[in-house]
């Protein structure tokens, strides 16, 4: 915030010299900043989420004749939908070797027809 109160401070200075050029540039200015900031935020979002996705990528065991993945670490082994996970990075636990979501989408899919 450091910034913003110099910033701050910089325009009270122009709006009392009564430049008003001067003060609307340094406005714009202003706003360029702020923009760039919630820039700066949402790019460090999202690196924080891209960076808890690699992780969990590097978690995974996939079992192809199976057709489900497994975590590393997890002593049940229990099954993961391969198919939710490869297209949504969803967990989604299988029951009797079959996924809810990928059968309710394929219900959806052809009752529409």
């Amino acid at each position: 915030m450091a910034f913003y109160d110099a910033f701050k401070d910089v325009i009270n200075i122009a709006q009392k010299a009564d430049n008003i050029d001067l003060y609307r540039k340094l406005l714009d200015l202003s706003r360029d900043a702020l923009d760039l900031q919630n820039d700066v935020y949402k790019l460090s979002e999202e690196n924080e989420r891209l960076k808890k996705e690699i992780s969990k990528e590097q978690e995974i065991i996939r079992h192809k004749e199976e057709n489900y993945v497994t975590l590393k670490d997890d002593e049940q082994q229990i099954p993961y939908c391969s198919n939710c996970w490869g297209s949504d990075h969803k967990l989604i636990q299988l029951v009797n070797n079959k996924c809810f979501v990928c059968e309710k989408r394929w219900l959806e899919a052809h009752n529409r027809t």
